[in-house]
């Protein structure tokens, strides 16, 4: 049934590479291409959740993975009085289960390195400005000048992507208020195989998450990110770094890990969007990762969620030879999966970001004791692994080949 073609690819983060792999090595003509005239590792600390793992494993880059990143065996947090809001453990899901603090550059270095063993034409410093479809063919612009045409167009250039609004696809993007600022820090073992989490009401978050590696490096990292207001940006830049430091410090006792933030060029400010589609594809071009369903990151799913996309789309077209008969079937195929996990993360956030007390204060005297609840802790550890789709029923099966 599989057919060879000529896919264009915008768009050089998780979703676009491992797209670039799985299709290049398929057999199929793929071109890249990224806007950043010299891309290289960069960020903070992402979460790698078993149903990114499978598809690691997939693509043959898992031990590398592996060797980089920082076992994480459970999600704890607290409220003032140490009192238990958040205790979620991977063996819930399975007992071999387990996360991954990962440096997100290590997993760009891995997929690029990858990549660029293959057939791939990696074209980089291209701002890919617009998109036309006809006559079955795919054409992409930079200004007036052409690109190229092709069979097929994967749009993977992250929430912000002009190329998107330009499909025949109904798109609604809501920013979210609240965004976080970021450091990486050295791992001086307080939380090892725990990603923690302190809170108060939802209007303070603080996070500390083993990261492991960053590429080419020996030493092994902690990713510090505190929840903030995006109104309230200017505000943190004009107090002092002990201002901050000290309104930390009243929430969680990390005083060791705040030694090695000396400036506010430390701490890089991350916000997020929540993108909404009725369906990710429109004739030949399709939306991948944040793209096509960017979430707020309470769940820790962006970057596994971008995985399977990729490994869902190359299974889609290595079994129908009609391209795009072969999206609208990688529509299908993602609807259910896609849909449970926006959803949760749209009605977890405001529990954990927001200036509302009631259902910050629900949160505290419910959460803690549902985590107990055998069946409760584990839907929620499978929640946590990433393969849910359905609220009560529905699993994705990750020991099967697809």
């Amino acid at each position: 049934m599989s057919a060879r073609h000529h896919i264009a690819i915008v768009g050089g983060g998780t979703a676009g590479a491992a797209s670039a792999l799985f299709l290049s090595r398929a057999g199929h003509r793929v071109t890249l291409f990224e806007r950043v005239p010299d891309p290289g590792a960069v960020g903070a600390g992402i979460l790698l959740q078993p149903i990114g793992m499978h598809v690691l494993k997939k693509l043959g880059l898992f031990d590398d993975i592996l060797a980089h990143g920082a076992r994480i065996d459970r999600l704890f947090g607290t409220i003032p009085g140490d009192k238990t809001v958040m205790d979620v453990k991977y063996l819930h899901y399975a007992p071999d289960a387990f996360g991954l603090g990962l440096h997100r550059g290590t997993l760009f270095s891995v997929l690029w390195n990858a990549m660029r063993q293959t057939d791939v034409n990696i074209r980089c410093g291209v701002d890919v400005s617009r998109v036309e479809q006809a006559d079955g063919r795919v054409t992409l612009y930079q200004g007036d000048a052409a690109l190229g045409s092709f069979d097929g167009l994967i749009i993977a250039n992250g929430t912000h992507s002009q190329l998107r609004g330009q499909l025949d696809i109904p798109v609604v993007a809501k920013p979210y208020p609240w965004g976080a600022l970021w450091a990486v820090v050295p791992d001086n073992g307080m939380t090892d195989g725990v990603l923690r989490q302190w809170y108060c009401n939802a209007r303070q978050m603080l996070g500390v998450m083993p990261t492991g590696r960053a590429w080419g490096q020996s030493q092994r990292l902690l990713s510090i990110f505190w929840s903030l207001h995006g109104e309230a940006l200017p505000g943190w830049r004009n107090q002092s770094l002990d201002e901050w430091k000290h309104t930390v410090l009243q929430l969680a006792p990390i005083a060791p890990l705040l030694e090695h933030i000396t400036s506010p060029a430390q701490l890089a400010y991350a916000s997020y969007a929540d993108i909404i589609m009725p369906r990710w594809h429109d004739r030949r071009a399709v939306c991948l990762g944040d793209a096509a369903h960017a979430t707020s990151p309470q769940l820790g799913q962006g970057a596994n969620l971008a995985l399977f996309d990729a490994w869902v789309l190359s299974q889609c077209l290595a079994n129908e030879a009609d391209l795009p008969v072969a999206l609208a079937q990688y529509s299908r195929k993602r609807k259910a999966h896609l849909r449970y996990y926006q959803t949760a993360s749209r009605w977890l956030t405001p529990l954990f970001q927001s200036h509302a007390t009631f259902g910050s204060g629900l949160r505290d005297m419910s959460l803690g004791l549902a985590c107990r609840l055998p069946v409760v802790r584990c839907q929620m550890g499978a929640t946590l692994s990433g393969t849910k789709t359905g609220w009560l029923f529905g699993q994705l099966p990750l020991g099967e080949s697809d």
